[in-house]
């Protein structure tokens, strides 16, 4: 019976992996609905926005879901003050028995309230299979809603003998074409990538995912306004840019020719002529920015590391 359990759980967590890249800041949800050792309906939260997992699933099982088990990656939702209605009063509603669920919702608002309720309502509910898997599918959103940070990954390209660009200074093409195409898809997966003013002028990227799925917000910090205004970045019709520097800068006409292109400026007190990393991440979750993928050079990088923002770091 436990084997049987996982099978479903398993294939809850593979459709709630579809909303990577699509649903944030919201979670990942995959939902499935199981009637006498049949699946009668599955869904997931495909959108930010859009309907959830339950009421997909729900919808694909129609009257069938009466008396049916549901399997879910979250505990289902029963907050009002949010974009889509409550989950819990449609699962009790479609006459749903048993609901198994992999982990806790760590958002205040639900954290045990949804299977409260519908333990109230005779609806049986456990809570734990796969657990470790749901929480590592949505470590973003649930670091997110507990801390207030973004989940944060340092990608950094080193050489063979350790260097993070060419004898000539040249940082552009260290890594081999696959290497490129995992970074675009990864910037199509985060909510943004941040770097520093040197990046940008060293290669004038455009941090785009190259088509690979949808652009991130870009983030560039230059406190000292070092960057020259034709640079690829400042081209907000790819995707939003976010400019944060210091807040001596708060006059510049250079500034009031980047907020009239779209780019969006943050302005931060400086401590011994930088600004802190944790400053910055407490911004961007405010603006529901939930992942960022750092691309930074040495120094960017460092100062992320210093600063204890990091949760995780890719070499390639």
């Amino acid at each position: 019976m436990e084997n049987k359990h996982r099978k479903y759980m398993e294939l809850v967590i593979e459709l709630a992996r579809k909303g990577l890249g699509k649903v944030s800041p919201n979670p990942m949800v995959g939902c499935v609905i199981v009637k006498n050792g049949v699946i009668i309906g599955k869904g997931y939260h495909c959108y930010f926005g859009g309907p959830h997992a339950e009421a997909e699933s729900l919808k694909s099982a129609g009257e069938r879901a009466n008396q049916a088990t549901m399997y879910v990656n979250l505990e289902p939702c029963c907050h009002t003050d949010k974009k889509t209605p409550p989950c819990v009063p449609k699962i009790i509603n479609a006459g749903i028995k048993e609901v198994i669920v992999a982990m806790k919702d760590p958002n205040p608002e639900v954290s045990g309230k949804g299977i409260k309720t519908l333990r109230h309502y005779g609806i049986k509910c456990k809570v734990g299979l796969l657990q470790k898997n749901a929480e590592e599918l949505n470590r973003a959103y649930i670091k997110w809603i507990t801390k207030k940070m973004p989940f944060v990954i340092l990608k950094s390209a080193v050489s063979l003998d350790g260097k993070i660009s060419t004898r000539t200074g040249d940082s552009k093409w260290i890594t081999s074409r696959q290497s490129r195409e995992v970074v675009y898809r990864l910037r199509s997966q985060v909510d943004s990538v941040l770097v520093g003013a040197n990046t940008i002028i060293k290669d004038n990227p455009s941090l785009t995912a190259h088509r690979m799925g949808r652009n991130p917000v870009r983030i560039v910090i230059d406190p000292k306004l070092k960057i020259p205004l034709s640079a690829k970045i400042f081209n907000t019709n790819l995707s939003q840019t976010i400019l944060i520097t210091k807040e001596q800068n708060k006059q510049s006409a250079y500034l009031k020719r980047l907020e009239s292109r779209g780019v969006r400026l943050l302005k931060f007190l400086t401590k011994n002529g930088r600004i802190n990393f944790k400053q910055i991440m407490y911004e961007l979750a405010k603006d529901n920015i939930a992942s960022v993928l750092v691309e930074g050079g040495g120094e960017t990088n460092a100062l992320a590391l210093e600063d204890g923002v990091v949760d995780e770091v890719m070499f390639f």
